[in-house]
């Protein structure tokens, strides 16, 4: 199974998400837009687990994560991956002044170095954001004009009083990510 570790986001804020994903819709082809309810924060991904090692992350999970209290998070500006220029992915951004969220990644990551479960850890480092779309082709770089209302927007704010451990379900018409165990802050 494949699975991450994720912030659900606040319900104005993901709205607020969708409504601008919705407004910049059909500018661009090449864009393959994460659906309204897969918009979330990734702490950690996991990717393909065993069931047996699945179990194991689960309390790996609660140790690395019983010093996390809530806290409170941001959103707001898109960027993107490599760079808004050249993008491969579109993002929005978190602001986590207290860095909880690479707090919690670090955790894991320490935890997961320490433990025998048959894991591979995540190599690529850690930079909060919401993914928004991938590009799956050719650049119309009109949507950057588009993107320039967005790049200082605020979606708003919200305490993080939870993390949650998603299973993700591949099929033809997107992921379907399945809640496997919430950890209460």
């Amino acid at each position: 199974m494949r699975v991450f570790l994720a912030v659900d986001l606040d319900a104005k804020v993901k709205s607020g998400i969708a409504s601008m994903i919705e407004r910049l819709k059909g500018s661009n082809g090449a864009l393959k837009w994460v659906k309204p309810e897969n918009i979330h924060v990734t702490l950690y991904f996991f990717g393909e687990v065993t069931e047996k090692d699945c179990i194991s992350l689960q309390q790996l999970l609660k140790k690395a994560l019983k010093a996390i209290h809530p806290f409170t998070i941001s959103v707001k500006g898109v960027a993107g991956f490599p760079s808004l220029l050249r993008p491969r992915v579109l993002w929005v951004g978190i602001d986590n002044p207290t860095k909880e969220l690479e707090t919690i990644y670090s955790l894991v990551d320490r935890h997961l170095q320490e433990s025998t479960i048959g894991i591979s850890r995540d190599t690529k480092g850690y930079t909060p954001h919401v993914t928004i779309a991938r590009i799956k082709g050719p650049f119309n770089r009109y949507i950057l004009r588009k993107l320039e209302d967005y790049r200082e927007h605020t979606f708003g704010c919200f305490q993080v009083n939870n993390v949650v451990l998603y299973q993700s379900i591949l099929q033809r018409q997107g992921p379907l990510y399945e809640p496997l165990k919430i950890y209460e802050l």
